[in-house]
């Protein structure tokens, strides 16, 4: 089967890649600055995406912006929002031409819910924070590929991995015996480890049951209390230091939003419909990474 990535030069792009190449696929990965990542072929953003999808198993759409990268500015907030929508149209608009069009597999995170600790599932409405519009109007945008093919959404948690994402920023103070929870700490935190979120697009790619939104978050959710406590457990570091909602305005600005909001959203519609969770414990997953 050939596989095209957009955006695919990313942590979870090239270890998707790594594992599909070990199944047999063909992949393309698609970037703005045609990088090469190892196993795959590179294509970019003015290529016939038309020729390039068609026939094509499933395009798996994981450009955007990296929303930890740079304070909120409100130009880059404006880059958030347009590096995702304009990226998933100019992807829906070449598979609608396609005469065998590829399911689409569009990533999205659980930012989804805005900021709620009521427990609920893929079927809770949308919220109204920055980050809710966000996915919101990247997830319509992916929808509209839906009149002629399958479209599957990956509502992702907080990635855990040893050496990207969000956790090493985490970890880092705590391994000089000066971290804590963040924000409130009674805050959900819907996480997932790496394996599994590779895991997930793997499943949602093979898997012709598969479609609609799903919530790629581990089944035991915590709070931030008891993830950073985890965490410091895993080092062998206490956590006992926690940081202010107030601190991480001042520092963060409109980024603070990234941990002191929290989602309780469970995972029922991923494993109803056959995904298996490698790593469904917290404490597990850290000691695994």
């Amino acid at each position: 089967m050939r596989v095209v990535i957009a955006g695919g030069s990313g942590f979870i792009g090239t270890a998707l890649t790594e594992a599909l190449n070990g199944e047999g696929h063909d992949v393309v990965v698609i970037s703005r600055k045609r990088r090469h990542v190892e196993g795959a072929a590179s294509a970019g953003w003015d290529d016939d995406l038309v020729a390039l999808f068609d026939g094509a198993g499933a395009v798996v759409n994981l450009a955007g912006a990296n929303v930890g990268a740079h304070r909120w500015t409100s130009s880059y907030r404006k880059e958030i929002l347009d590096s995702r929508v304009s990226s998933t149209r100019a992807i829906v608009d070449a598979i609608l031409h396609c005469v065998r069009p590829p399911a689409l597999v569009n990533a999205s995170a659980v930012g989804f819910y805005g900021d709620t600790s009521i427990p609920g599932d893929e079927s809770q409405p949308a919220g109204a924070t920055f980050l809710a519009d966000i996915c919101r109007l990247w997830e319509a945008e992916a929808e509209r590929a839906g009149t002629v093919t399958r479209v599957a959404v990956l509502r992702l948690g907080l990635v855990l991995d040893r050496n990207e994402g969000a956790l090493p920023r985490m970890a880092g103070p705590m391994k000089f015996f000066i971290g804590g929870p963040l924000g409130p700490g009674d805050q959900w935190m819907p996480w997932v480890h790496r394996d599994d979120v590779i895991g997930a697009f793997r499943w949602a790619i093979a898997s012709p049951q598969v479609h609609g939104p799903y919530n790629i978050t581990a089944p035991g959710i915590v709070r931030m209390k008891e993830f950073s406590k985890a965490l410091g457990t895993a080092l062998h570091r206490p956590s006992w230091l926690p940081v202010p909602s107030i601190v991480l305005r001042i520092v963060l600005g409109l980024q603070a939003d990234l941990v002191i909001h929290g989602q309780y959203a469970h995972p029922m519609r991923t494993e109803m419909d056959g995904f298996r969770f490698r790593h469904p414990h917290l404490a597990e997953a850290l000691a695994s990474l």
